[in-house]
């Protein structure tokens, strides 16, 4: 019978190894009546093979074998992209507890002896199994974890670090203009964190997946007007002057409003931390010839290497330059915005500014992408 069906999961991938056909015919016989599928192997280096291209979940291992022994399989099996917690089960005929003991040391999980009991290694398979099945779960939440933690501390930092700036201007201005303008800003930076929150909690109670994207019409022009705004206290503790340019008077694009004021704020958070006192960080929009609105962020400085270009849009990839601002990095930021304009269906890339600086551009589509 085949449970794994009946509780709605894929069956587990077993492979046999044995240099006897006949050994490997009958387990995997054995195996495939009790629901597992079964991949058969009669050497080592078939072994290795399979293994690589079919990563199973469990395998059962021959510990004599002509050429490459059981032991020697088990060694290069853990060496295998994907296959170092693999549970490998020995089958053996040997009752010597050096040979067994050789076998965990190496990092069998179990050993079965022949002559098998079938109910008795059906029912060890069916625990490593389900081991397994339960480590794996188990990283997976953790990998979950870990993401959920990595994005919501990157998004929260641009808003965060708009109100870090603002306050040390606010408190050393005395125009009181000015400070109500930096106080809007702070209100503004706070709003826009909170926003964040509240999306995020929504979606996570609503059972949706981590950053839904949804598509909606997206005035451009509006959205880095804010952004210019956000920044606008950064930029001015650096000593640099930020411009709006836009060929259109009206830029509109399809996408999530929120994702791509994420990408823009990112994008023109670098281009202020990299860019040297007394420069402009030009942010320009236009319309395309193929029905797509373009968003160009434009610095003058140190510009980025070509073994650096290549990690770029890595996760994890920290960009150091000598005229950066010295600033905590989770280095995930160009990789989340690569991905979510992916997913809008856009395209976001990098190119070197004439003259020197950098040139960081998305392009999103203006009616929807089938």
């Amino acid at each position: 019978m085949n449970d794994f069906a009946d509780r709605g999961r894929p069956a587990p991938l077993v492979m046999v190894v044995d240099d006897n056909p006949a050994n490997v015919q009958l387990l995997g016989q054995l195996l495939d009546g009790a629901g597992y599928n079964v991949v058969p192997a009669t050497s080592g280096t078939q072994a290795l093979e399979r293994a690589a291209s079919r990563q199973p979940d469990l395998v059962l291992l021959d510990m004599v074998m002509p050429g490459m022994d059981g032991y020697e399989v088990l060694r290069r099996l853990q060496q295998l992209p994907g296959l170092a917690d693999l549970p490998v089960i020995f089958v053996t005929a040997s009752d010597s507890l050096e040979d067994l003991a050789r076998g965990f040391d190496l990092g069998a999980v179990d050993y079965v002896t022949k002559p098998f009991v079938a109910k008795e290694l059906l029912a060890r398979v069916r625990t490593h199994v389900e081991l397994k099945r339960s480590r794996d779960h188990l990283q997976m939440v953790l990998r979950e974890r870990d993401e959920i933690v990595n994005i919501v501390a990157h998004d929260l930092k641009n808003p965060l670090t708009c109100i870090r700036f603002a306050n040390q201007l606010l408190m050393r201005n005395k125009d009181e203009s000015r400070r109500l303008e930096l106080m809007q800003e702070i209100e503004d930076c706070s709003e826009e964190a909170l926003e964040f929150v509240q999306r995020f909690l929504t979606q996570r109670a609503e059972g949706e997946a981590l950053r839904q994207l949804h598509s909606e019409p997206v005035d451009l022009r509006e959205l880095a007007a804010q952004a210019l705004r956000l920044q606008q206290a950064a930029a001015e503790v650096r000593g640099l002057r930020l411009r709006l340019e836009a060929a259109e008077p009206e830029v509109t694009a399809l996408g999530d409003r929120m994702a791509a004021r994420n990408v823009l704020q990112n994008l023109l958070s670098n281009a202020i931390r990299h860019s040297p006192e007394g420069e402009e960080v030009l942010v320009s929009l236009e319309l395309t010839r193929v029905g797509g609105a373009r968003c160009l962020v434009l610095d003058r400085g140190p510009g980025i290497s070509e073994a650096d270009q290549k990690k770029l849009f890595q996760r994890f990839a920290r960009i150091v330059t000598a005229k950066a601002t010295p600033e905590y990095s989770t280095g995930l930021g160009l990789a989340i915005a690569k991905h979510d304009i992916t997913r809008m269906g856009g395209h976001l890339w990098y190119e070197s500014r004439p003259g020197g600086g950098s040139v960081f551009g998305f392009e999103l589509p203006q009616q929807r992408v089938a």
